[in-house]
């Protein structure tokens, strides 16, 4: 009797314990609940936030950034050089270099591209020259420049530029110095090597159009044009003997030819 009694005293313990965590995992619940929902009220909150300001930076662009573009904006932390469109372009198959070229890519944190026109400076140094006569050039675009020069290959997707030289090189071994502004103002900068092959001679192209440029080289572009054709011509163009097919001398001695009376 006395074991009965001390066993139903155990079982009660055991279920006002049960009860009791039951109840605080209710109230847990609860809790977790409410914090989910005020999470979601503050979350729709700062969604709404960042439409009107996407909206308010579209009008201070003036029309050079959308709305949609505002939130790759954001995504931007660097600007990086492609090494294997970046170099010196020959055009004309002759000693030297008449262009230079490169790709410039925005890049969020895990390195991915971001398609963003922002302000865009190139300057090329050689570092090899005295301090005075370093700078070979300056060559700076806006915004709506910059989205004109898009580009994506097999090689990399960015802001592509060739250009001619304001000033002509001595070394084959320059530097090139990237800044980008975008429009929030913030400036990424970035420098890369950028090699090239001389020339002697003064550079008289000023201007190329894109679409001859083919990235088939690692450091340099060049082009090779076919070499034309030229058919073999007779003396007499309007000699057709050659034409005339010759007599089938296998049917003339075939045994089973028709002779005509």
């Amino acid at each position: 009797m006395l074991v009965l009694t001390l066993c139903g005293c155990g079982g009660r313990g055991s279920t006002d314990l049960l009860e009791a965590r039951l109840r605080q995992q209710e109230d847990n619940i609860f809790a977790l609940q409410r914090d989910l929902k005020e999470s979601h009220q503050a979350l729709e909150t700062a969604r709404h936030q960042t439409e009107a300001m996407q909206k308010q930076l579209a009008q201070a662009s003036q029309g050079k950034i959308l709305p949609e573009q505002t939130q790759a904006l954001y995504k931007v932390t660097g600007v990086k050089v492609n090494s294997l469109l970046t170099g010196g372009v020959d055009i004309d198959n002759q000693e030297g270099d008449e262009l230079w070229t490169t790709l410039v890519t925005p890049h969020d944190t895990d390195g991915e591209t971001v398609k963003l026109p922002a302000n865009i400076e190139l300057e090329l140094v050689d570092l090899n020259q005295p301090e005075a006569n370093r700078k070979i050039g300056i060559w700076s675009f806006n915004s709506e420049e910059v989205r004109s020069h898009w580009y994506s290959g097999f090689a990399g997707s960015g802001f592509r530029f060739e250009l001619p030289w304001q000033q002509q090189p001595a070394n084959e071994d320059l530097t090139l110095v990237v800044r980008m502004k975008s429009q929030d103002g913030r400036t990424f900068n970035t420098t890369a090597p950028l090699k090239i092959t001389p020339s002697s001679k003064p550079s008289m192209i000023r201007a190329v159009s894109r679409e001859r440029l083919a990235p088939v080289e690692p450091a340099r572009i060049s082009f090779e044009e076919k070499p034309g054709t030229i058919s073999e011509v007779t003396d007499n163009p309007f000699d057709n003997s050659s034409e005339v097919p010759a007599e089938n001398d296998s049917e003339m001695d075939s045994p089973f030819r028709i002779i005509k009376e």
